[in-house]
C-alpha cells in the first residue's frame, strides 16, 4: 500500500490523517513518502515551496482544500498544475459527477453531497486529467485533477471541518492518491450468498448494484419472491456446504437464521473466503472472538452488516450529538413496538433467533454504543411473557445500560404497546433530541419494524432538537444512502480501504446482548459485559 505524507495547518485535517493511517497510507516522513498531500490556508514560504518543487521531481504532489487559493498566481505549482484558478464559489451543497477521466476514480462514491467552497478554473490545459466535476451555471467544472506530465494534482474541496471529517471525502483522497501512483483496483470479488429467501434478497440486490462485487452463487433454500431482484447469471446451489467450498466464490454473505451464523461464518473462513455476517453477528461473545481471531490469522475480511446504520434518522442523530447540539449525553432511550401478534416465523423462536434481545435489539444497542463510547459497567434486563403464547420469544423486554461516566441508556421492545411511544429520546446537559410520536401498524401478522421485513427507516418520525431555552428545531435528514455498506465492503476488498464499521464494534454489541440475556435469567440482576 502506498504511503502519504500529510502537510496541513487546518485543525480538521487531523481526522483525515487518522483515516489515512487506518488505511495504511500514512503518516510517514516526506523523505520516505510515495506522495505528498498538502492542505493549507496560507501562502507557502520559500522553504515549503522549494520542498514541494523538489518532491514533485520524484513523487506526486497533491494540493487539496484551500491550498490552491493560498498560492500566488505566479507560483510554479500553479503553472505545473495546468489549471488557472478563477473565482471562488461560496459554500453550498455540491452534486459531484465523474469527469471525463474519472470513471475508475468515482466508482462507488455514492451520493456524496459535500457543503463546501470551490474554485472555478478559468483555464485547464489539454494534458490535465479531469477526475471529478461540479455542475454549476449550466456547465461542468473540474474540482479534482491530475497532470501526469508534471506530477501535480489539484482538489479544491476540503476547506471546512465537516468535509474534512467525512469518510466519503477520505475515500476520495485515497482514490486520488492511488490514481496518481497508477495503483489499480483488484478485480471484482465473486460473492456467494447463503441465507433464507427473505433475508438474502436485500443483499442480492445490493451486490448486483455495487461495482467491485459480482454475484456468483446463491443458496437461499428456494426461489426468491417475485420482485426482489434477479439472478443475472448467478448459479443456484442447493447445498450450503457446496457454496462455501465453491472455488469461484471469494466472499460469502451469511444471512442464515441467527443460531447458525457462527457455524457458517467459521466454515467459510476455514475455506479461505472473506465473510459478511448479517446482524446480530452471533449469539455469544466467545463465538465473536473466535471468528475475529480466525479471520485475522488467515488475513481475511470479516464484517458484520449493520442493517440500519445508514438510516437517515440515525445519521442525523449522530451528526447532531457529535456536534455537541445537546452537550454531554446523560440519557439515551429507544423504543420499538406496537400491540402486535407475532407472525410465528423463526424470528419468534428463541432457540433459533436467540430471543428478542438478539433478534430486534442489535440496531438499538449498536446506535447507543456508537454514541456513548465509555465502557459499559453493567447491564440490567427484564422480560415478560403475558399474551402471545404461540411463540417462545418474550412479549416485552427492557434493557438498561450504565456507563463508566455515569451516562445511562435504555432499550424497550414490545409487542404489547397499545399506545405509541417516542422512538428516541436523547437527553444531554444542554438540550434534548426527541422523536415525534408515530403509531406503528398493528394487528394480526403485523411486521412493522420487527424482523427482516423491516421498515425502511429505524426512526422514520421527525427528530426535534429542544435546547434548554425552549427553542425547538427539526433536524434535517440527509438523503438515503444507496447500498452504503456494500460499497464500503467493495472498497475494502478491491481498494484496501478500511471498513468504517469495524467488526469489533459488532462484538461489543454482542457482549451487551449476552449480558442482557444473562440478566433476564438472573431476575434483572446487573451483569458486566465480557
Amino acid at each position: 500500500m502506498p504511503r502519504i505524507h500529510l502537510v496541513s495547518n487546518l485543525p480538521g485535517a487531523s481526522v483525515l490523517g487518522d483515516h489515512l493511517r487506518g488505511a495504511g497510507l500514512g503518516p510517514t516522513s516526506a523523505r520516505s513518502a510515495d506522495a505528498l498531500l498538502v492542505l493549507i490556508d496560507r501562502p507557502l514560504d520559500g522553504v515549503e515551496q522549494d520542498v514541494l518543487d523538489r518532491a514533485r521531481q520524484s513523487v506526486p504532489v497533491l494540493l487539496a482544500g484551500p491550498t490552491l487559493r493560498s498560492l500566488p498566481p505566479d507560483s510554479p505549482l500553479v503553472e505545473a498544475s495546468g489549471l488557472l484558478p478563477g473565482r471562488v464559489i461560496p459554500a453550498h451543497e455540491l452534486s459531484l459527477i465523474p469527469g471525463p477521466d474519472g470513471g475508475d476514480f468515482t466508482a462507488r462514491i455514492g451520493d456524496f453531497r459535500p457543503v463546501d467552497q470551490w474554485v472555478i478554473p478559468d483555464k485547464i490545459v489539454d494534458d490535465v486529467q479531469q477526475l471529478l466535476m461540479v455542475r454549476h451555471e449550466l456547465a461542468d467544472h473540474a474540482v479534482c485533477t491530475w497532470r501526469p506530465s508534471t506530477g501535480l494534482g489539484m482538489f479544491t474541496l476540503g476547506s471546512g471541518g465537516r468535509v474534512l471529517a467525512d469518510p466519503a471525502y477520505h475515500r476520495l483522497i485515497g482514490r486520488w492518491l492511488r490514481h496518481a501512483l497508477g495503483v489499480l483496483d483488484a478485480p471484482p470479488v465473486r460473492v456467494g450468498l447463503l441465507g433464507t429467501a427473505d433475508s438474502a434478497a436485500a443483499h442480492h440486490m445490493a451486490v448486483e448494484a455495487t461495482e467491485g462485487l459480482e454475484m456468483t452463487a446463491v443458496c437461499d433454500g428456494g426461489s426468491r419472491p417475485s420482485g426482489r431482484g434477479g439472478d443475472r447469471g448467478a448459479r443456484r446451489i442447493a447445498n450450503p456446504a457446496e457454496l462455501v467450498a465453491d472455488p469461484e466464490v471469494g466472499l460469502v454473505i451469511v444471512a442464515t437464521p441467527t443460531h447458525t451464523h457462527a457455524e457458517w461464518a467459521m466454515r467459510a473462513l476455514d475455506a479461505g473466503k472473506h465473510v459478511v455476517v448479517e446482524q446480530p453477528f452471533c449469539l455469544a461473545t466467545q463465538e465473536a472472538d473466535d471468528l475475529i481471531s480466525a479471520a485475522a490469522e488467515r488475513g481475511l475480511v470479516l464484517a458484520v452488516h449493520p442493517d440500519q446504520r445508514d438510516d437517515p434518522g440515525c445519521r442525523a442523530l449522530r451528526a447532531a450529538v457529535r456536534s455537541g447540539a445537546v452537550g454531554d449525553v446523560l440519557w439515551l432511550e429507544t423504543f420499538q413496538g406496537a400491540f402486535a401478534r407475532p407472525a410465528g416465523t423463526w424470528h419468534d423462536d428463541v432457540r433459533v433467533s436467540g430471543g428478542v434481545i438478539y433478534d430486534r435489539g442489535f440496531a438499538h444497542l449498536d446506535l447507543i454504543l456508537d454514541l456513548l463510547t465509555e465502557p459499559v459497567e453493567w447491564v440490567s434486563a427484564s422480560a415478560h411473557k403475558r399474551v402471545w403464547h404461540h411463540v417462545s420469544n418474550a412479549d416485552h423486554i427492557r434493557i438498561l445500560l450504565h456507563f463508566a461516566d455515569g451516562a445511562e441508556a435504555q432499550v424497550t421492545i414490545s409487542d404489547l404497546a397499545a399506545v405509541a411511544w417516542p422512538r428516541l429520546h436523547a437527553m444531554g446537559a444542554t438540550g434534548s433530541i426527541v422523536s415525534e410520536v408515530m403509531a406503528e401498524s398493528a394487528g394480526p401478522g403485523s411486521r412493522s419494524g420487527r424482523h427482516s421485513e423491516r421498515t425502511p427507516e429505524a426512526f422514520p418520525a421527525p427528530l426535534n432538537l429542544v435546547t434548554g431555552d425552549g427553542n425547538r428545531t427539526r433536524l434535517a435528514f440527509p438523503p438515503p444512502a444507496t447500498s452504503g455498506f456494500h460499497s464500503e465492503l467493495a472498497d475494502r476488498l478491491v481498494s484496501g480501504w478500511p471498513m468504517p464499521y469495524p467488526v469489533e464494534a459488532a462484538r461489543r454489541v454482542v457482549a451487551v446482548m449476552e449480558a442482557a440475556t444473562r440478566s433476564v435469567a438472573a431476575g434483572a440482576a446487573p451483569v458486566t459485559p465480557a
